[in-house]
């Protein structure tokens, strides 16, 4: 008797090559797939077959018709087999793959596709250059590894809607094509052919299309949407990405934050996991002081400690010369680094220079007693005192920098990164979630010397300083947020401005007369003179967070098509030239 799966079942087949068990056997079926490998075991071929589902094993016996197909079949051949499921005999049986107790007993092989020599084979590409991948792209995919990490991506863009539409939310789209707006990096610009001269531009994000949908009563959006950003790529950064995208009407910071909470935790169940909310928050201050970055991976425990009181009458000039000008001291302590070398100690002295320090003290604490270049520095009272602070103990480092905050914060920071991948310390979780709110509302642009966003131009201010505009824009708080896992920023979002008054003393505080503002942003100001909603939300990074739930190194195996670091698809060698007629239409001239 045959029995087939309805819901995959084709024309050319009856089951999936990961669907088979002991329970088909007797049955006779039909597979579609891809020759995985070949195996001749004393005159009998094994084919492995291969599908997105499994693998099973097919097998073709010399007195069988399809032997000689079998023998010529060569890998990634696509081959329809029909025949009879055999369970396989005693030890051969295979309890590790689910397919691991049948096999196939071909009675017919049919060659849908042959193959050329492949390029790497794709069972093991460990020293294949990450460009014959991305050329390959096809076969790259074929992977398992790769096939899993895309099908795990749409089945939680799955879980994601599901969750925001039963939490009553719009999924709307906004446009792809239109105008450049600044938002913190290079747009994408598109010429237009009909207006010669005038350009669109790709989004950044849909920052001004989803506040001006809160404007227009749709009260809960969102949006798997794709982004465009013309910036320096690295790892976790490509020229188009994917942004879960939502906004809410008539909430706080905390609405929103119950609504991600509930979204984290149904897709980690999904994965078999559990994140326990709410998720800790900490105010960008404090951040910066226990962590020195804005986006710390908080499985470790490292912090880093003020220690400008315990060195206050130090008579050490590094330490007093930094705080005579209102700078601090402070260090972090590397667990288990006192087996740091010199040439180690030297390396991460770099580190920290790269980062605008002008040095780092180094200290170790081996069988009882302190080790250091600098140790003659130290009274024994700041040397008690530092290893009661620190909690000290034999076999530990105790860095510290000496400078302004804004120096020695990022500094530090960038070293306890550094001591985490060196040193290994015990994670205290598996996925750790925080909140950094309330980061400071706007920055000095170090080119033009205005005030300039830290995040995006719609923040809004915290109510309780929002007076501070007028006479201390420097150290205005906002209702801004980040929202990081395991040390990656994995979103970003605020409370926005929703009257057009204090968005456009925001916009002045940049420079931009009402001109400008009416020019570059007409579209959201002129709303918010009709009864704009207060209103705020978040945009999220899909890809950064498939990436980390698959542990990959590099977002790029977590898009199907992804860009090199120079921006280009080696797959369809895009970019590419226009030629004269079309660059004619655009009413354009390369200019060598």
């Amino acid at each position: 008797m045959t029995t087939t799966n309805t819901s995959k079942t084709t024309a050319l087949r009856t089951h999936t090559c990961g669907e088979l068990t002991a329970a088909n056997a007797g049955q006779t079926v039909t597979l579609s797939g891809w020759m995985d490998s070949k195996r001749n075991h004393g005159g009998v071929v094994f084919l492995n077959l291969r599908d997105l589902y499994g693998v099973t094993q097919v097998v073709a016996r010399p007195d069988s018709p399809v032997f000689k197909i079998a023998e010529e079949t060569k890998s990634e051949y696509v081959l329809r087999v029909t025949g009879k499921v055999t369970l396989r005999p005693g030890s051969n049986a295979n309890k590790n793959m689910p397919t691991g107790e049948i096999e196939l007993e071909a009675s017919e092989i049919q060659v849908l596709n042959a193959s050329l020599p492949l390029p790497f084979d794709l069972g093991e590409h460990a020293g294949v250059s990450e460009e014959t991948r991305l050329k390959y792209r096809f076969l790259d995919l074929r992977r398992p590894a790769m096939a899993k990490n895309m099908v795990l991506r749409s089945r939680l863009s799955q879980v994601i809607r599901n969750y925001l539409y039963n939490l009553d939310f719009n999924e709307i789209e906004t446009p792809m094509l239109t105008r450049s707006t600044p938002e913190g990096a290079r747009d994408f610009v598109v010429p237009s052919r009909s207006n010669p001269g005038e350009f669109y531009a790709l989004p950044q994000s849909p920052q001004q299309f989803k506040q001006v949908l809160m404007m227009s009563g749709m009260d809960r959006y969102f949006q798997l949407a794709r982004n465009f950003r013309d910036e320096e790529l690295r790892s976790d950064r490509q020229p188009e990405h994917t942004q879960i995208d939502l906004e809410m009407s008539f909430v706080d910071e905390q609405d929103i934050a119950r609504v991600v909470e509930g979204m984290m935790k149904d897709v980690f169940a999904y994965l078999g996991e559990t994140v326990a909310g709410p998720f800790p928050e900490m105010e960008f201050s404090d951040v910066m002081l226990k962590y020195g970055i804005d986006k710390p991976d908080l499985r470790y425990a490292l912090e880093i400690k003020d220690c400008s009181a315990l060195f206050k009458d130090s008579q050490f000039k590094v330490f007093s010369g930094a705080l005579a000008e209102g700078g601090v001291v402070r260090a972090i302590k590397g667990e288990g680094g006192a087996v740091f070398s010199r040439s180690d100690m030297d390396k991460l002295t770099d580190l920290v220079k790269k980062h605008g320090a002008k040095g780092l003290v180094w200290l170790r604490f081996k069988e009882g007693k302190w080790e250091s270049p600098t140790l003659k520095f130290f009274s024994d009272a700041e040397q008690a005192a530092l290893k009661d602070l620190l909690e000290v103990k034999d076999g530990d480092a105790v860095f510290i920098a000496a400078d302004k905050a804004a120096v020695a914060a990022p500094c530090l920071g960038a070293l306890r990164t550094e001591l985490i991948a060196r040193l290994k310390p015990a994670q205290l979780k598996k996925w750790a979630f925080l909140w950094v709110r309330h980061f400071p509302l706007l920055e000095k642009d170090a080119e033009t010397g205005n005030w300039t966003f830290t995040h995006n131009p719609f923040t809004a201010p915290l109510p309780e300083e929002e007076h501070k505009l007028d006479t201390d824009p420097g150290n205005v708080r906002s209702a801004q947020y980040d929202l990081v896992l395991n040390g990656v920023e994995l979103g970003s979002g605020s409370v926005r401005n929703h009257t057009r008054a204090l968005q456009e003393k925001i916009f002045a505080l940049m420079g931009y007369d009402k001109a400008q503002v009416q020019s570059r942003f007409g579209m959201i100001v002129n709303a918010m003179d009709y009864g704009a909603p207060p209103h705020g939300g978040i945009g999220m990074g899909y890809d950064r967070l498939i990436g980390i739930i698959c542990g990959t190194d590099s977002i790029r195996d977590v898009i199907a098509f992804p860009k090199t670091t120079s921006g280009a698809c080696l797959m369809s060698d895009a970019p590419a030239k226009l030629d004269e007629r079309q660059l004619k239409e655009l009413h354009l001239k390369i200019v060598e």
